[in-house]
């Protein structure tokens, strides 16, 4: 038999790496099992002014070959000349005013570093293909053998392991569903110079969703276009960096790199926590990256479970299934905030009122600036607390969703 284990970790991504070393730190024993060899490519590269925090209690270094400062948004409308940039330096008192764009191979990296150097066991190629959970330990079956420990944490992302073992994805059908995207890299000085000094995010509007332009280290570009509908293709992509003025001028002289394409990525993990097991990160809940808030409420969420798990392991209480209970229902507030931003971004018209309609000041200005920063479990804004408040939340209707439509989902993706 291995070596028991207090957790071990699946997916070394920003919520398995910051969870694996929190829980290395407290002198826990944690084995992190990762399928794929670092560095490898990810998606989500905007940071939020909420993650800084975390990243700094870590010790991850702000190495500027992987961070790229990042003063706010952009929100761009080519078709009818709007533009509307919001800097986090405008948010209410609270977390840094201003954050990163990040090369997520490197971000990934540095955050599993911390965790190495905390102690705890980081192993590469290795998949996870069962995991059994009984009243004493969790057996977990991996492509090299089996391993044991106190507790399971689910960091797999989009992989969502436990969620689509147990059959409990709820797929949000009122947001984005898929996204093509690229790289561009050596974009010329004059390219760049378009960029601006802020580096900011730039949303684009466009029909049936949108797109966004991330500025990245060392003059590198992250251009994708999300769906709503059917019919994401890499066609549709190329078509709208054709299309897109500023996006032309920008790319023009650079060099593409490989075109990827993720679909059926809004959703609800139904059962993100049991006995002796957690969900963090994507795997719990993933909404939609518009409002780039993917990575924030990943760590985020590996912080708070992390911490109570800790407690929980000290004092033998790690099997209760009602344990990180408080967890989610705390981070609920973020997500569900993000939600109904989400769902009114794609389908009322808050673009136009609250986004290219924002007054230059006030005190809405403020809390929608916090809200896009992340800062969402703050009890003193009055932009969030409007959009919790609100009785048109169909998001939640679809967590009744009919099975044969979960499984016919679920059937596709695996």
């Amino acid at each position: 038999m291995s070596a028991r284990f207090d957790v071990i970790v699946a997916g070394a991504g920003p919520a398995g790496g910051a969870s694996a070393a929190y829980l290395a730190r407290a002198g826990h024993r944690v084995l992190v099992l990762e399928k794929d060899h670092f560095p490898r490519f990810h998606i989500g590269e905007s940071l939020l002014p909420a993650s800084t925090p975390i990243l700094k209690e870590l010790g991850v270094e702000m190495r500027d070959d992987v961070f790229l400062f990042k003063r706010g948004a952009q929100f761009v409308c080519e078709r009818t000349g709007r533009l509307q940039a919001f800097s986090f330096q405008e948010a209410m008192p609270g977390p840094p005013r201003s954050a990163f764009q990040v090369e997520r191979a490197g971000f990934d990296a540095a955050i599993l570093d911390r965790a190495r150097l905390y102690g705890a066991d980081v192993r590469h190629g290795v998949r996870v293909e069962s995991v059994e959970i009984d009243d004493d330990e969790v057996r977990v079956k991996t492509s090299e053998g089996l391993e044991r420990a106190r507790y399971f944490i689910d960091a797999t992302g989009q992989d969502r392991f436990l969620a689509r073992k147990q059959r409990t994805v709820k797929p949000y059908r009122h947001f984005g569903r898929a996204a093509v995207f690229t790289h561009f890299v050596d974009v010329t000085d004059e390219g760049w110079a378009l960029v601006g000094e802020g580096n900011d995010i730039r949303i684009m509007m466009v029909d049936d969703g949108w797109a966004w332009v991330i500025p990245l280290a060392g003059q590198r570009l992250s251009i994708g276009r999300v769906l709503r509908g059917q019919g994401i293709s890499k066609e549709l992509l190329d078509d709208y960096l054709a299309s897109s003025p500023l996006i032309s001028k920008m790319i023009a002289g650079a060099k593409r790199l490989e075109t990827r394409i993720l679909g059926n990525y809004s959703f609800k993990n139904a059962a993100p926590s049991g006995k002796r097991y957690a969900c963090v990160g994507d795997s719990s809940c993933f909404i939609d990256p518009v409002f780039s808030s993917g990575v924030t409420l990943a760590l985020t969420s590996a912080k708070e479970a992390t911490t109570l798990l800790t407690k929980a392991l000290e004092d033998g209480r790690e099997a209760d299934p009602d344990l990180m209970k408080p967890i989610h229902e705390a981070t609920a507030l973020g997500y569900e905030t993000f939600a109904a931003l989400v769902h009114r971004f794609y389908n009322t018209k808050i673009v136009d009122n609250l986004i290219f309609g924002a007054p230059a000041d006030g005190e809405l200005r403020p809390s929608v600036v916090s809200v896009l920063g992340g800062d969402v479990f703050r009890p003193d804004n009055p932009f969030r607390d409007m959009l919790l408040n609100s009785r048109a939340t169909p998001w939640r209707d679809e967590e009744k969703a009919d099975v044969a439509s979960e499984e016919a989902m679920l059937e596709k993706v695996q």
